[in-house]
């Protein structure tokens, strides 16, 4: 497979025979994106289905509307005699919405999760006013520690993490005057990017520093809206042992529903994604004979969820329970072991030369009539990218941020901060500014501005149990 596609790509790039080069590289391109996306999801439905049927995640229920439409999308897709086209249309037409759904939903649940790191975050530094302190490195010694972890490496993406990590877990010590000049530069850096990618920052910063809102909020796991009051009006400066620990324990058994939550909606995602991968190669009975397998146990699997009898068993006596069903099923990985690997070598070949071919060849593409197969094509490398909410639509020129953009997008963030900063007490302060300047572009120039920066957050915090409790989780995370 590797070597056709090779094969045309050499020609391609060579623009050699195109009107039948271009036609040939779409279709083994589009071949080998359906056997990936097969493949895939073959594994994950299994995966989904026992999870389901253990009971290991019981929130399965807040995505069950989800769930049964795409079960109804799979069953049209993989159904061996094809369904007419019309309803092939429809059930893509479905799994674009369902994704949509499920990105909301998402978006909604991060928002959540962030807020519960600050909570988090604040909970931590008080927990050594209530319990013992075990003897721990002076300032000036634990500095040097520190400094020598971030620096023991050469590459500078991984000190750059390291910086981040720590900067994250140590006090916070600067005025908010100096901590929203940082914002602004961090922003400024954006200048001649793509909006996408400033439009990316501001969300995730936005969530980090518990300012997203959004319409969602009043209609998706709302359960969590009066927890999250609670602990927004808590009095942290006044918490008293006991208090503490009730609210230690009512932040680690939300987090835990919310992180169950998230992990579920990741793997509808998935299957989601999967599912409008094989919708948009539309490989049909042909490409389903190529890994019989996959067929074999996506049916199945299928069957089990919408309570039906197929007729995959052939003449093989049918399994009675659905325990044995599922295990039968298992029993036909190791048909794909190795398929994986080889496939992803192709398609890592075919998506690589995906971007150019469509802006130098758009003519000839047009001509042929091959606009749309390229653009559902597009669409196949943006859905295998590992970004399963990534955007779909694939822009050639996207509009990019001009000073004036970076500067008003700046100026609406600190106004923003300064509004939420009002009236909230020191420590919930504290906890977004930390969670947020671990997630902005390092402000340190020289490896002594990182000695001074962490020298100062230890020396002037004059709170034992938050210096404390800071050491310990910097501690953890050196290893």
């Amino acid at each position: 497979m590797s070597t056709r596609i090779r094969e045309s790509v050499k020609k391609i790039s060579h623009g050699t025979d195109l009107e039948k080069a271009l036609p040939e590289y779409l279709e083994q391109a589009m071949d080998i994106h359906d056997s990936h996306a097969r493949l895939k999801f073959m594994m994950e439905y299994y995966v989904f289905y026992e999870m389901i049927s253990e009971g290991i995640n019981p929130y399965i229920d807040s995505a069950k509307d989800i769930a049964d439409a795409l079960h109804q999308a799979v069953r049209v897709l993989m159904d061996p005699d094809g369904f007419d086209e019309t309803e092939r249309k429809k059930q893509g037409e479905v799994l674009v919405d369902l994704r949509g759904q499920v990105t909301d939903r998402m978006q909604v649940l991060t928002a959540y999760v962030d807020r519960f790191v600050i909570y988090e975050y604040i909970l931590n530094r008080l927990q050594y006013r209530f319990e013992d302190q075990e003897v721990i490195a002076e300032d000036s010694v634990f500095a040097r520690e520190v400094l020598n972890f971030i620096f023991s490496t050469k590459d500078n993406m991984a000190i750059n993490d390291n910086i981040r990590m720590v900067i994250g877990q140590l006090p916070v010590r600067m005025t908010r005057s100096h901590y929203f000049d940082l914002i602004r530069d961090s922003i400024s850096v954006y200048k001649g990017s793509d909006r996408s990618a400033l439009d990316g920052h501001l969300y995730m910063f936005r969530t980090n520093a518990m300012l997203y809102h959004t319409e969602d909020m009043e209609k998706y796991f709302t359960e969590f809206v009066p927890v999250m009051k609670e602990f927004d009006e808590l009095d942290y400066e006044k918490m008293t042992g006991e208090m503490y620990q009730i609210y230690a324990e009512k932040l680690r058994v939300n987090a835990s529903k919310l992180n169950d939550i998230s992990d579920l909606y990741m793997l509808i995602q998935k299957l989601i994604n999967g599912a409008y991968s094989m919708y948009l190669t539309n490989g049909g009975a042909e490409a389903a004979d190529k890994i019989p397998a996959a067929q074999f146990v996506i049916r199945g699997v299928n069957d089990l969820f919408l309570h039906q009898e197929s007729d995959i068993w052939g003449e093989e006596p049918v399994p009675e329970t659905e325990e044995e069903k599922l295990y039968q099923l298992g029993e036909h990985f190791p048909e794909i072991e190795g398929m994986q690997e080889r496939i992803y070598e192709s398609m890592n070949t075919a998506d690589a030369v995906l971007e150019e071919t469509m802006k130098t060849r758009r003519e000839i593409i047009a001509q042929l009539g091959l606009e749309d197969s390229f653009q559902a094509l597009q669409q196949l490398v943006q859905l295998s990218s590992g970004s399963d909410f990534v955007e779909l639509e694939w822009k050639d020129e996207e509009e990019k941020v001009t000073p004036e953009d970076a500067e008003k997008a700046a100026e609406e963030l600190v106004s923003e901060l300064k509004q939420a900063f009002k009236g909230q007490s020191r420590l919930v302060r504290r906890a977004i500014m930390a969670n947020t300047l671990e997630k902005i572009p390092v402000f340190f120039s020289t490896p002594q501005e990182v000695a001074d920066y962490i020298s100062q957050s230890l020396s002037l915090c004059d709170d034992e149990a938050e210096k404390y409790a800071s050491k310990q989780l910097i501690q953890e995370m050196m290893g």
